[in-house]
């Protein structure tokens, strides 16, 4: 039976990825980055900043959390099948699908963009190159690595009998990975957690889709109580960290299942499933998650160089976030269908 929600899901995921990655203006850490932001100085535009960050804020909440829970419901799916009869099955298929891709454009891709860019003007090479590989720094290609690891993981302690208490302790160290300050273990032991929701949701799937066809109520709730909790935190998240911590915990999940649920009404209208720009994101999700976030920075310098004046302007700020979110998404999606092309025996390194 095919999931069209799951498919439906896939491509409003990636889009608010690409949207959350084409409105900042400032990202720091001490393997590189870039602070365009110091150019401002007007406080409307400062506004419209604040007022980006919090949009921002807000996709972070859950699209990393819902992108793990994906994977987890697929994995669900295939183990359902008994695709992975051995974990070496498993290892050799995601080593070739997450741990080279990682590898290859982190190398070929990422650092060569980054570096034309200005991201690594204030640090050496060598902290380049180990910021991005080992995840020091700000790399969007962690999600491969951590995807990685997580699988191997789920292999072990995910089963079609799985319950509440397993759960619980995945849950438990996704808290515990708030301490942990080694990158390549932290990422993954923090969205195991989603993967295992994903991998349980996937059971009661049926289950939540007929509630939402019998009880629209629900989905009022839904989304009311969705705005209720982002309010919440947003105002609570200055006197208390430990309250605000608890909220993000529940947006993570309330945001997935919203995303979720307009991905299932949406499916009902086939006309978006046969349009040609759904079957291109769907199709190449892969590929404009791996070229989309970096071309940013290339946008962002050229953007100062050529139009500095607009750039710091409330209409500029605006007009760049929309710009910078067409353009990586298309020319994203236009390097993928390249790279098929020109490189048909390594197309599985996008798809």
């Amino acid at each position: 039976m095919k999931k069209e929600e799951y498919n439906f899901l896939k491509v409003l995921t990636i889009l608010l990825v690409v949207l959350g990655h084409s409105t900042y203006y400032v990202i720091t850490t001490n393997f590189g980055g870039i602070n365009y932001q110091y150019y401002i100085n007007n406080n409307h535009s400062l506004i419209v900043i604040r007022g980006l960050n919090v949009l921002t804020e807000i996709i972070y909440y859950f699209h990393m959390p819902l992108f793990m829970a994906i994977s987890g419901a697929f994995f669900r799916i295939q183990v359902e099948k008994n695709k992975w009869q051995s974990l070496f099955t498993l290892f050799k298929n995601k080593y070739r699908r997450l741990l080279i891709p990682f590898l290859v454009f982190t190398i070929l891709y990422t650092l060569p963009v980054k570096y034309i860019s200005n991201y690594f003007e204030q640090t050496s090479i060598l902290n380049a190159i180990l910021g991005q590989l080992f995840l020091f720094g700000n790399t969007h290609l962690w999600y491969l690595f951590a995807l990685f690891i997580i699988f191997m993981i789920a292999y072990f302690v995910l089963r079609r009998d799985t319950g509440v208490g397993m759960l619980l302790f995945l849950f438990v160290l996704h808290l515990i990975s708030y301490k942990i300050n080694v990158p390549l273990i932290k990422s993954s032991f923090q969205f195991l957690f989603y993967f295992a929701i994903g991998f349980k949701f996937e059971q009661k799937r049926e289950v939540y889709n007929h509630l939402l066809n019998h009880t629209k109520k629900f989905v009022y709730f839904l989304l009311i109580g969705f705005v209720l909790f982002i309010f919440m935190n947003l105002g609570i998240k200055r006197y208390s960290i430990i309250l605000s911590k608890v909220l993000v915990e529940i947006l993570a999940v309330y945001g997935s299942l919203v995303t979720y649920t307009i991905a299932y009404y949406l499916t009902i209208n086939t006309k978006w499933m046969n349009t040609r720009i759904y079957q291109l994101i769907l199709v190449n999700g892969l590929g404009i998650y791996i070229f989309s976030d970096t071309l940013n920075y290339l946008i962002l310098k050229w953007g100062f160089i050529v139009a500095e004046d607009l750039m710091i302007t409330p209409h500029g700020i605006i007009l760049m976030v929309i710009f910078r979110f067409l353009v990586t998404l298309i020319l994203s999606l236009v390097i993928t269908l390249a790279f098929k092309k020109l490189f048909p025996k390594y197309k599985w390194l996008v798809n």
